[in-house]
């Protein structure tokens, strides 16, 4: 009986890791990548993380990248002030609730630079990236650097599981990644 047991114990393991294979990420040229683990965001070709999570919506052409964004940290930063002793889940819930959003374009003619900001304690990207942006803010710039209307924001796919197991596993292996941390 023991046997049995771990015979079909490996033979799930090797099953859920089989059939849980990240996708390769998106290239979307000029050193620039769309990955998608449990959250999605967008990475420059040295995996240094450019728009964090969560990435809800998002579209490029050999110019620009357009990204329309629902910031995780933020949100639920603010979720844990507010509501610090509360379960995970309603925070989940409250998070997908919450409507507010980002906008960010790359114009990938331009050189990418940054700097670490002390108060913010993360990496800022000027040049070449324009954001976080209000919705208005977003026109206005796209307006300014001439983005074409035909390129318009299409949503994400949502991560979608065969089964709870899967999602379970997905969740505990993929938190989203964190930012980075160092001082120039």
């Amino acid at each position: 009986m023991k046997k049995l047991t771990k015979f079909i114990l490996v033979v799930l393991s090797i099953f859920l890791f089989h059939s849980c294979k990240e996708k390769p990420p998106t290239n979307l040229g000029n050193n620039y990548f769309l990955k998608s683990l449990r959250y999605t965001f967008i990475l420059d070709s040295t995996n240094v993380i450019i728009i964090m999570p969560q990435i809800v919506a998002w579209n490029y052409d050999s110019i620009f990248i357009i990204v329309k964004q629902k910031p995780l940290d933020e949100i639920y930063d603010s979720i844990l002030m507010e509501h610090p002793n509360t379960p995970s889940n309603y925070q989940n819930r409250l998070y997908e609730e919450c409507q507010i959003f980002n906008y960010w374009i790359i114009d990938k003619r331009k050189e990418l630079d940054s700097y670490y900001d002390e108060k913010m304690r993360s990496r800022k990207y000027i040049g070449a990236v324009f954001g976080p942006l209000t919705y208005e803010a977003y026109w206005a710039q796209r307006k300014e650097l001439d983005v074409p209307d035909l390129l318009k924001l299409k949503e994400t796919e949502r991560n979608s599981f065969p089964t709870p197991i899967h999602s379970l596993f997905h969740t505990w292996f993929y938190r989203p990644p964190s930012r980075e941390r160092e001082v120039d």
